[in-house]
């Protein structure tokens, strides 16, 4: 197991085991061939943050091997006073928190656009609410899975949006998100409004 030092050990951590998601991970679980895919998401998490975009810093890989598979956890800080955004909006947030949290989220998904970072699962618990003061910052998270087309903003504006509206409709389907279908259908068109 490797070691190593970093500033960022003096600050709350965070330890996520990595999963595959969609159908993968019916038959996969937790468990990858080789290191392949922490190599990714490190990648592209370090480009993100450079770019200005909200992501949370990644101090270490955790590795465990299974026979001739790999389980991994990712380190990384803790993002003060946050919450994913399903998690956000179930809790019924008064009128101000809801718009300055959807003001956010267009903030994050304009960022993403005009980075050209178009993120292949951009779930709405992909999502992170940081709250401070009034403030609100939306963080990207779990960014293995992107691709970059810096010189196709408007087609990666559209692919995330929709992404993130099927993903409202779905969480309000299973009854993570207490809303109607016509609740949802407005919550995406403010997500998708611009200035």
């Amino acid at each position: 197991m490797a070691s190593w030092k970093s500033p960022a050990l003096a600050r709350t951590l965070v330890v996520r085991r990595c999963c595959h998601g969609g159908w993968w991970r019916f038959f996969a679980g937790d468990r990858y061939v080789g290191e392949h895919r922490a190599k990714i998401e490190i990648q592209n998490s370090d480009l993100i943050r450079q770019l200005g975009i909200a992501t949370p810093e990644i101090v270490g890989v955790a590795f465990y091997t299974l026979g001739p598979f790999l389980r991994m956890d990712f380190i990384t800080v803790l993002v003060e006073n946050s919450e994913d955004l399903i998690a956000f909006l179930a809790r019924r947030p008064s009128p101000q928190q809801h718009a300055r949290a959807i003001a956010a989220v267009r903030t994050l998904l304009e960022q993403c656009a005009a980075s050209g970072l178009r993120h292949r699962d951009l779930n709405a618990r992909n999502i992170l609410l940081s709250h401070k003061d009034d403030s609100v910052i939306a963080h990207v998270l779990d960014v293995e899975d992107v691709t970059w087309s810096p010189d196709q903003v408007a087609r990666t504006r559209v692919a995330n949006q929709a992404r993130l509206a099927r993903s409202l409709r779905k969480r309000a389907r299973h009854g993570d998100l207490p809303m109607t279908a016509e609740q949802v259908s407005s919550l995406i068109s403010e997500v998708e409004a611009r200035a």
